[in-house]
């Protein structure tokens, strides 16, 4: 069979089977055995809820889960990469949350198990309205309020991405600088492959065309900005550019090795929050130009690389891009406008599956680092304070691993172990629903593990091509059943599809505020 007809067959096979998952028994997205057979036991349903608890016993049979945001395609990433991640979840989400969180660890058993809203110290939503005076913040009003407090996973969340930060910079000194420094120093003609000599025939892209193109889309991003008189300084969008420019070089050899591009936001939360605390758009800024630009940077480079094995010209690329981005930018916006419109209670829990979990994943991020700021919720007398020496743990860990793959190098399994890596993959969680991780596991063992040990040559023929139908699949039959059925009102109400309904307890607190 030609991998083109087997793309056509796991095409239609997912865009048909995406129907029962995805409208006609909606429960099958996920299954949390736990809360099935025990659905009035508190604790059974706080570690079985997929969506809002440990996910523990939980499935799906929902390919969106499988492949899912966050993680990319489980069928894509090496399974040594895999493994790493889901060392990481395990160890951290299974075993050290679930041990500090019934302990009531900085009181967290007051408040949800796994929520990204932000509370009060009686467990009530924080209200933003309380703590601003002419919407800015006001020190007077917030000790007057509440202290801000977070989910226990939340907070882990912030703790735990200090050290992937720190670790990727310190791994990439370690494994990648003596690569780096001499790659900087080689002329530009100078091809170490076949490819970059071929591609060699083709006329090059000037480095000042990019120059030009980099100064326009400043230029126009910082106008609008400032123009929309949102807030932030124009120095806070060149703030945001550096972010990009720093950290393209290290982000881009992590993903490039381990398909998995460590979520580096956190980078515009720290900035955002020391130089712009006060304004609660900083956040969102920094994030979309300084973190926006770093994924759009690395994103181009997969592209030019791809265009560099196939011999497509560079000039050519660049005029691709150039045209799907300006395409791009119209369909998004005017979707994203069109959908708040049409869709009622979107971005709210009423409106599954509209719940868009990173918009307020944004909205609570903003409120913690710009609207009351890093020295009030991390600072001495917090109780997330401990949670600054991630700093030092990033800094320290992947140093004993590089010895130790340096003194035992026939060791296959440790010279697999990457710690930035390891930490990178909790960072998702949330806004990730818990039962994506094991899922997406789970088929990565499969195929990459098992089907690629004992079944070699269909692996190697076969393996990606099914990951792009099953993708294609499914990103056709959501589109479709949005504009046929969902658009005109025409939903199923019965209990396969109140997916709600499943794990009821699972958000409340395992103790009672108060």
């Amino acid at each position: 069979m030609t991998r083109t007809r087997f793309f056509w067959i796991c095409f239609v096979c997912s865009f048909v089977w995406y129907f029962i998952p995805g409208y006609f028994v909606q429960l099958l997205s996920t299954v949390s055995i736990l809360c099935l057979v025990a659905p009035n036991n508190h604790l059974a349903n706080m570690l079985g809820d997929g969506k809002q608890g440990l996910g523990i016993l939980s499935f799906s049979l929902d390919w969106s889960v499988f492949s899912n945001a966050f993680l990319q395609s489980p069928i894509a990433t090496p399974f040594w990469a895999a493994c790493n991640l889901f060392l990481g979840f395990v160890l951290v989400f299974w075993i050290a949350l679930p041990v500090a969180y019934f302990n009531n660890l900085w009181d967290s058993a007051t408040l949800p198990l796994y929520s990204l809203d932000v509370f009060t110290t009686n467990g009530t939503k924080y209200n933003i309205t309380r703590v601003m005076r002419d919407g800015v913040f006001n020190p007077q009003a917030y000790d007057h309020y509440s202290p801000l407090r977070m989910s226990l996973e939340f907070s882990w969340v912030y703790g735990i991405g200090f050290a992937a930060l720190m670790s990727i910079l310190v791994h990439i000194g370690l494994y990648n600088g003596k690569e780096i420094i001499s790659r900087l120093r080689e002329t530009k003609a100078k091809h170490d492959d076949i490819h970059g000599k071929l591609i060699m025939s083709y006329p090059s892209v000037k480095a000042w065309w990019y120059l030009v193109l980099l100064i326009a889309s400043s230029a126009t991003g910082i106008a609008v900005g400032v123009g929309a008189q949102i807030g932030v300084p124009w120095w806070g969008y060149m703030l945001s550019f550096a972010i990009a420019i720093v950290l393209v070089i290290p982000v881009g050899i992590i993903q490039a090795i381990s398909n998995r591009q460590p979520g580096l936001s956190l980078v515009a939360e720290l900035l955002s929050g020391v130089v712009l605390q006060g304004i609660p758009t900083g956040y969102s800024i920094l994030k979309l130009y300084g973190h926006g630009s770093l994924a759009q940077a690395l994103s181009y480079a997969q592209d030019m690389k791809l265009a560099h094995y196939m011999k497509i010209p560079p000039r050519h690329v660049l005029i691709y891009q150039l045209v799907g981005i300006v395409i791009s930018v119209i369909i998004q916006t005017s979707l994203f406008f069109w959908l708040i419109d049409r869709i009622p209670n979107m971005c709210r829990p009423e409106g599954y599956p509209w719940v868009c979990r990173s918009t307020n994943l944004v909205y609570s991020a903003s409120i913690i680092w710009n609207l009351i700021g890093p020295l009030r919720v991390f600072g001495e007398g917090s109780p997330y304070s401990p949670l600054l020496w991630g700093f030092l743990f990033g800094l320290v860990l992947p140093i004993p691993i590089y010895f130790l793959q340096r003194r035992f190098p026939n060791q296959t399994w440790l010279q697999h172990v990457y710690i930035p890596v390891i930490l990178s993959g909790i960072v998702g969680l949330p806004p990730m629903p818990p039962v994506d991780f094991p899922m997406w596991f789970l088929f990565g063992f499969i195929f990459n593990f098992v089907i690629h040990r004992y079944w070699h040559a269909w692996w190697q023929k076969y393996n990606f091509t099914l990951s792009a139908g099953l993708d294609s699949g499914l990103a056709l039959s959501g589109i479709l059943q949005f504009l046929a059925l969902a658009q005109n009102g025409l939903k199923l109400d019965w209990w396969g599809n109140r997916v709600d309904r499943q794990c009821t307890l699972s958000s409340k607190p395992w103790i009672a505020p108060g």
